[in-house]
């Protein structure tokens, strides 16, 4: 069969399709899932080895521990160990992330100088190094709620004023499990070609550690992403989306933590409380500052314009929302599970209205500047959107696997719920109340040691 010659589409290159090989095509979705899980079982190796490097945190002579790195100066922190792992040990940015969480939970400063910034001045650009910063706000955050939550579950079992805080915390999960879905998402679109720029071991076959990582250079905490990459646009809008979004709401729940620790007794002195001034003081260093957050909201604002010049849906980012609407909603509410699931079904659908919204206001202006105070409105408004898709398409994805809470509908009802409030759209009514069984998940974590992450892994310390 001869390849089609598609028709020219303005704004689009030509480009040749073949039909795919009847024989290598199914052998290749075959192996998809084992890829997968050899790369996900190598990131946890890397990891568990990272943190037995780092040692224990509360030793006071472990020169990667709280009191050293609290003592240390920004500019003089400690050396890393070998064996730090870098891009090329893990085979993809999300796994990468995944084996620098034990880095990302200990410092965000520790993290800025050992992997965010040496990755950022790599030999050839790598998009990942933007989307690390946002991981690695995400992982201190977990922290912070893990103990957060240990602290509320002692004091509500003897004092009725504490258990308040319960429907907090249960909501600051929620959304910092979105705001991983999204996070997840973003890195895994990363190209592969920028991911690997020289050969890398098999993460199963060895440790295959590089004897340190590259020597630390200094970082425009606003940097954006080479102009100059050939980048997909839905590659593009994730990494913008993750890059606006995701930090300002990282920081906006840092902010219910410290008002939960406050009211709670915890004083600036506390642990809990230095620990949280900690994060917040170095954010910027994770993209958190009004730079940073600034420039990739000018990028969403430009993939709208980009979306509009072309005539390009940019469906592919709300797949989920739209295949939400589907078969969840003939499944009746004779359990709670299908009654989550159909409450899920209904607030998709309101996205999805919103979503026809914004396309609409979007073509209302040919071209929108990303100074414009009304295009950096749309441009939230579609960051709100694609963080819905991706929460919707996180527990669709984690549905019928072993991950029993990440695959039900309780986190991602009070997420999608949270989204549809900041968008200013009424609720659907009625809706199950999730809270209670995601604060009984926050505190089972919390009880054993799991992180607050959507993979419930447990670290050492």
């Amino acid at each position: 069969m001869a390849p089609t010659r598609p028709v020219r589409t303005a704004g689009r290159p030509p480009a040749v399709q073949t039909p795919p090989d009847p024989v290598q095509a199914p052998m290749a979705q075959a192996q998809e899932p084992l890829a997968r899980a050899r790369a996900s079982l190598g990131a946890a190796r890397h990891a568990a080895r990272l943190e037995a490097l780092l040692g224990d945190p509360r030793d006071p002579r472990n020169p990667y521990g709280r009191r050293a790195l609290w003592a240390a100066d920004p500019d003089a922190l400690p050396a890393p160990p070998a064996g730090l792992p870098g891009i090329a040990d893990v085979p993809g940015a999300d796994q990468l992330a995944r084996a620098l969480r034990p880095l990302f939970r200990r410092d965000l400063a520790l993290a800025h100088a050992w992997s965010i910034r040496p990755l950022s001045h790599a030999a050839v650009p790598h998009p990942a190094a933007a989307l690390l910063g946002p991981a690695a706000l995400l992982a201190a955050a977990g922290g912070v709620l893990h103990s957060t939550a240990r602290i509320v579950d002692g004091l509500s079992r003897h004092q009725a004023a504490a258990r308040q805080w319960r429907p907090v915390l249960a909501t600051v999960f929620a959304d910092l499990l979105a705001c991983e879905s999204l996070t997840a998402a973003a890195l895994r679109s990363c190209p592969a070609t920028a991911q690997h720029p020289h050969p890398h071991p098999d993460p199963d076959s060895g440790p295959g550690m590089d004897p340190a990582p590259a020597p630390g250079m200094d970082l425009d905490p606003g940097m954006d992403l080479d102009p100059g990459m050939d980048l997909d646009p839905d590659r593009e809008m994730l990494a913008a989306v993750t890059g606006c979004l995701v930090p300002r709401l990282a920081v906006e729940l840092l902010g219910d933590l410290e008002l939960v620790l406050n009211e709670c007794g915890f004083e600036g002195h506390s642990l809990e409380r230095r620990t949280l001034a900690r994060i917040v003081r170095h954010r910027v260093l994770a993209g958190a500052g009004r730079a940073a957050t600034d420039a990739a909201q000018a990028r969403i604002v430009r993939g709208l314009n980009a979306a509009h010049a072309t005539g390009q849906d940019e469906g592919a980012q709300h797949t989920a929302l739209l295949r939400g609407t589907g078969t969840a909603e003939a499944a009746g509410t004779g359990t709670a599970e299908e009654a989550g699931a159909a409450a899920l079904a209904r607030l998709a659908r309101r996205l999805r209205a919103e979503r026809r919204a914004l396309r609409a206001a979007c073509a209302a202006t040919a071209v929108h500047d990303p100074a414009d105070p009304a295009a950096r409105a749309l441009a939230d408004r579609q960051g709100l959107l694609v963080l819905a898709a991706r929460t919707l398409g996180a527990c669709q994805a984690a549905a019928g696997t072993h991950r029993s809470f990440p695959g039900g509908a309780g986190w991602a009802l009070l997420a999608l719920g949270r989204i549809t409030v900041r968008l200013g759209l009424p609720l659907p009514a009625p809706l199950p109340d999730a809270q209670p069984g995601v604060w009984e998940e926050l505190v089972r974590r919390a009880a054993n040691g799991v992180d607050c992450d959507l993979y419930a892994r447990r670290p050492a310390w």
